[in-house]
């Protein structure tokens, strides 16, 4: 669909710590991707359809807590280098999102990581989703 590649457009365009995005359905198939043309990947094409298949599986156990606590929006792994963010998207897609997390120095020599912004991301998802 033509949504997804405007999506996956505008998600690059918003920030430049996203080194990668793509666009998969419930069994893990990428189907829409974007990567940013100076960035190496750190992992393959392969290990992240693994990634995108456990995800999709964590995210229909999710599914059958949100008469509970409502629809899952999205989770963020963070790790020393990037972070991966998922979405679920309408038809049972499933939105990926890595990014750089170049670390921000904090007390003590401890560094966390960059901030995501969450918001504007949603709120790019949000406005592709009503208007397409």
């Amino acid at each position: 669909m033509e949504k997804y590649e405007k999506l996956l457009n505008m998600l690059m365009d918003f920030n430049d710590s996203i080194r990668f995005a793509a666009v998969c359905d419930q069994n893990g198939s990428i189907h829409w991707h974007s990567k940013r043309t100076n960035v190496r990947n750190m992992i393959s094409l392969e290990d992240t359809k693994k990634t995108l298949k456990r995800a999709i599986s964590a995210w229909q156990e999710r599914s059958k807590i949100e008469d509970r606590v409502g629809r899952g929006m999205y989770v963020i792994a963070a790790y020393e280098k990037i972070k991966r963010i998922t979405i679920p998207l309408d038809n049972n897609n499933l939105l990926f999102i890595s990014l750089d997390n170049t670390p921000l120095k904090m007390s003590k020599g401890q560094s966390y990581g960059h901030l995501v912004e969450m918001g504007k991301i949603m709120s790019i998802v949000d406005f592709v989703n009503q208007n397409q």
